[in-house]
């Protein structure tokens, strides 16, 4: 449209300048997450308004806003060095024609201060569209201590990500994981930490070792298996109290899986004599219903959202594959054919796909992560990078994958769109995060 009118000349042709000036102006940028391709929504981030006040806090804030835009492979962030305002006249008062000239379809203008009497945050920002040269939203803040700036800042991205999509942000979020201590120590602490690596806490940290977290919908309840007593059984630690009780019994593998949505059911894996089988637990009822009673060894439950389909690993077939089932332990149906190994299967938030590792049958036979729909269609390969590449968890939104991976000598974790794209790095702080599980933060 831009090249048409510059060829504008005449009365006829200032008419149709004038057309397509409106027309660009009232043209809604927005990205269609399901079509993306290489193309970056180019975002600019000035200084903050304040930021001269407490320098390293006004960088350190948009450093963070810069990475959550950045890792979601949608946003690139426009060279500070280009800019010509280096600092917005207000929140609500921008020079679009100098953001325009710099190449930024949007610019998120913000605002640092200090606020009650010095002891808390305030972080104000308003998104403006360029294109339509108006706010997309206007003066919105928050208000928390000096040690929540970075998820403040977290939840300004999940703004901007919702204007610009649509749709939900991945950024405000946390991952449960498992955390190696040093190397010789055979004891594993489950942590708790931003999505991105960040404000790492412990969950379980008794110099047992501690394996298979899984937390419950509303983040009170943490399942994960321990070895403290000699053999590995499950337990159950509420948070906000402390208090702790042993779900399983016996000398067998005993593993979480996922929760139900609502959190009444707990799906896990135990052993005994010898066979490996799903059960169902109950937290209402507080009871176990065994739900497959194959010879072969069934690990790896998944919940599907609508808490009644669980998506599980089985070798019944000779080799492991995943399976089907319900809360009501119907008859398993096998889902994937391709390939002799696949395991860890992982269901979206969304409901329509299900993430898993498989093992290439190329010369590496190296595990990938791969997405298949419910229905045993459209099965995908989203890794292909020559290491491991294992442990697949989704976004809280359903739109992005985290999965933990050998390239480069060291298990690290990646983040990817659904589709593969956008393949990035995660690792930070030099915390190490192994079985990821992506949740919504809640309130502890």
């Amino acid at each position: 449209m831009q090249n048409v009118c510059r060829r504008c000349g005449s009365v006829a042709g200032f008419l149709l300048f004038v057309w397509c000036t409106l027309a660009v102006a009232q043209t809604r940028v927005f990205i269609d997450i399901d079509q993306v391709g290489g193309y970056l929504l180019p975002i600019a981030l000035p200084k903050l308004l304040g930021e001269q006040i407490e320098p390293e806090l006004g960088e350190q804030i948009r450093s963070i806003l810069r990475a959550d835009l950045e890792v979601s492979g949608l946003f690139r962030i426009v060279n500070p060095a280009t800019y010509i305002d280096e600092v917005p006249e207000a929140l609500d008062q921008l020079q679009y024609q100098n953001w325009s000239t710099v190449g930024a379809m949007g610019v998120l203008a913000g605002r640092v201060q200090r606020a009650v009497g010095d002891t808390q945050l305030k972080l104000e920002f308003t998104l403006h569209d360029v294109v339509q040269q108006r706010p997309r939203f206007n003066g919105r803040e928050y208000i928390g201590t000096r040690q929540q700036y970075r998820e403040m800042a977290h939840r300004f991205s999940d703004l901007v990500f919702r204007e610009f999509t649509g749709e939900d942000g991945p950024f405000n979020t946390q991952v449960v994981c498992v955390a190696p201590r040093h190397a010789g120590n055979k004891a594993k602490d489950i942590v708790l930490m931003d999505y991105d690596g960040y404000g790492a806490q412990n969950l379980v940290a008794d110099g047992a070792l501690n394996l298979a977290p899984s937390l419950s919908p509303d983040g009170t309840v943490l399942a994960y298996t321990s070895y403290r007593g000699g053999s590995p059984q499950i337990y159950l630690r509420h948070l906000f109290t402390g208090v702790e009780e042993r779900l399983t019994t016996g000398v067998g593998l005993a593993l979480p899986g996922a929760w139900s949505a609502d959190g009444r059911y707990l799906a896990l894996s135990q052993t005994v004599d010898g066979n490996s089988d799903i059960y169902l637990y109950d937290t209402r009822q507080k009871r176990s219903t065994r739900l497959t009673t194959d010879w072969g060894i069934d690990v790896s439950p998944s919940f599907a959202s609508d808490g009644k389909r669980i998506v599980f690993t089985s070798d019944r077939s000779g080799t492991p594959q995943i399976y089907l089932t319900d809360i009501n332990g119907r008859p398993p149906v096998r889902l994937t054919y391709d390939g002799r190994y696949n395991t860890s299967p992982v269901w979206s938030p969304r409901g329509d796909v299900i993430a898993f590792v498989g093992r290439s049958e190329g010369q590496r036979q190296t595990l990938d992560v791969y997405t298949i729909r419910t229905d045993g269609s459209q099965l995908q390969r989203l890794t292909n990078s020559g290491a491991d590449n294992e442990a697949p968890t989704w976004a809280p939104n359903g739109r992005f994958v985290m999965y933990t991976s050998a390239r480069g000598g060291g298990w690290q974790r990646r983040l990817m769109r659904e589709n593969g794209q956008g393949d990035r790095s995660l690792t930070a702080n030099g915390t190490a995060c192994l079985s990821p599980q992506w949740v919504a933060r809640t309130a502890r």
